[in-house]
């Protein structure tokens, strides 16, 4: 009778895990799990605490050839975003506007540089501290043509870069010296 009785248990319970797993298959579609849902939210407010240590920046231009002729098109962008260390704040991911005026510049009576006509303004994107970094593909393109200098300018000038940040705070910085004529 005992052996009657666990063999009757055991087909009850082998019933009831069945039951219990009917229907519990792994669904497949498109749309986010909750899982990925809190994870996204995670990764960007990681990425804005990793934003919120920057304090300084610094930006960089590069006159590059883009297309398949020999000659450089424009220049690329380099903004860069430093903590107090002076290190670049590594995000990724977040999208963040950058605001570029670049500049002729002018000799005063003390023979001192400084910034003259305003030449270009525009706004770009960056979305990782890759874009600040010439090593990496990324930057902010700026073609020659958009750079309304006149002829008799200089090849050189200011190129002035602001980053807006999450927090509301805006990082500028300024190349002195960079060639905003094509060569």
């Amino acid at each position: 009778m005992k052996r009657q009785n666990i063999i009757a248990l055991t087909a009850i319970l082998a019933i009831v895990v069945v039951a219990m797993f009917a229907g519990c298959t792994e669904e497949t579609s498109e749309t986010a799990t909750p899982a990925g849902q809190v994870e996204e939210v995670i990764g960007d407010s990681k990425q804005t605490n990793v934003l919120a240590t920057a304090v300084t920046g610094s930006v960089m231009t590069v006159s590059k050839n883009w297309d398949a002729d020999a000659d450089n098109d424009g220049i690329i962008v380099y903004p860069d975003l430093k903590d107090s260390s002076g290190e670049t704040v590594k995000f990724e991911g977040i999208n963040l506007p950058v605001k570029i005026e670049i500049y002729t510049t002018k000799l005063t009576k003390d023979y001192e540089e400084v910034k003259d006509s305003l030449v270009y303004s525009g706004t770009g994107t960056i979305d990782s501290w890759k874009d600040g970094n010439f090593f990496f593909e990324g930057g902010i393109k700026i073609p020659f043509e958009n750079i309304k200098a006149a002829g008799s300018d200089s090849d050189y000038g200011w190129v002035y870069a602001a980053v807006s940040l999450p927090d509301g705070r805006t990082i500028e910085a300024v190349e002195k010296y960079a060639r905003i004529k094509q060569e």
